[in-house]
């Protein structure tokens, strides 16, 4: 009895009909969640709006932190920009979910997860959950970008018997690849899966050697040009790296000490005693006080204008500011007024 050879591209497609039908909704849902079940995350004026996940994206984003800073600096094109990126994301994943142009929406499922691997793959406040998102959709695109869609799909009731070799490669027809050509196939896709796995690893969570680290953890704030001017006025810029993107440092007071360690000045940091105007934002996040505190959330970054309460001229020499949270996390910076 003769046995039946398996059909790479036909049989073996429609054996991937599940994780083509669960990477089509991955996508799918995405643009349902932004145009019907939560559409604040595309309001601009509400704090579910997605742009202030991409703005989250920026300190460790890879390669594509000038696009992303572009963005965030211009809201009104950050806003154009989501709502196309939702649309192709329903696109990609209605065509995913009927298998109608599937190598198309493959192609475009890839590049998606690439670039959320990219942009948030450093993101995950109890495990690398972006990273292995971005690695896995990244990983199914290719097979069904090999493959295409099997038996259960429009490809297969519109266009099982065109001829037309384009069409085959932008829908499910059969690549007529053979021996050596599947191989090669095989191993290229398999190559740049692993590399851009194994790279964005260490990158983003030096996981390959050295000490793991988790940069969503706990917050962390850089300080730069600190200035003390002659009235005693302080100015510095707070920008936050790291930490959860679901909530904000809460920085309660900013401490100048001089070089005898001695306490010259406590700013306390709340609405009372700072002023919005006070406070210059330079992202699409903005550091504001509230009644406590000063929230800095992720990605943040501002100038921060603390007024001398007296007219007490500072001695040159070198002085240091403290930086302390809420839950008693102090950053600090030294510098020198001359």
């Amino acid at each position: 009895m003769e046995i039946k050879k398996i059909n790479l591209f036909g049989d073996v497609a429609t054996l991937v009909t599940p994780i083509r039908l669960i990477l089509g909704w991955q996508f799918c849902s995405a643009f349902l969640r932004r145009m019907l079940n939560a559409p604040e995350k595309l309001d601009p004026t509400s704090p579910a709006y997605v742009g202030h996940a991409f703005n989250h994206f920026l300190p460790h984003s890879l390669f594509i932190k000038p696009f992303i800073k572009y963005l965030i600096i211009h809201p009104e094109i950050l806003y154009y920009f989501l709502v196309t990126f939702t649309i192709i994301e329903g696109l990609v994943g209605i065509g995913l979910l009927l298998g109608f142009f599937t190598r198309i929406a493959a192609l475009g499922a890839t590049l998606l997860a690439l670039g959320i691997l990219l942009g948030s793959g450093w993101l995950g406040s109890t495990c690398v959950d972006e990273w292995q998102i971005g690695i896995t959709g990244i990983g199914i695109g290719l097979v069904v970008l090999s493959l295409g869609a099997g038996v259960f799909s429009l490809d297969q009731l519109f266009f099982k018997n065109r001829q037309s070799k384009f069409l085959q490669y932008i829908s499910s027809g059969d690549l007529n690849l053979r021996g050596k050509q599947i191989k090669l196939l095989a191993l290229s896709f398999s190559f740049i899966a692993m590399f851009i796995t194994l790279f964005t690893y260490q990158a983003l969570h030096n996981g390959l050697y050295g000490k793991l680290y988790n940069l969503s953890k706990k917050p962390k704030l850089e300080i730069a040009n600190p200035l003390l001017e002659k009235n005693g006025t302080l100015r510095l810029t707070l920008y936050r790296t790291d930490g959860p993107d679901t909530y904000g440092a809460f920085i309660t007071k900013i401490l100048l000490i001089n070089k005898d360690n001695k306490l010259i000045k406590v700013f306390d940091l709340n609405n009372k005693d700072l002023g919005k105007d006070q406070i210059k934002n330079y992202y699409f996040n903005k550091v504001a006080p509230n009644n406590n505190s000063l929230v800095v959330p992720l990605g943040a970054k501002a100038t921060i204008t603390l007024l001398a309460q007296n007219g007490t001229k500072p001695e040159n020499g070198i002085y240091k500011v403290e930086v302390i949270d809420i839950s008693g996390l102090q950053w600090s910076k030294t510098f020198t007024v001359n």
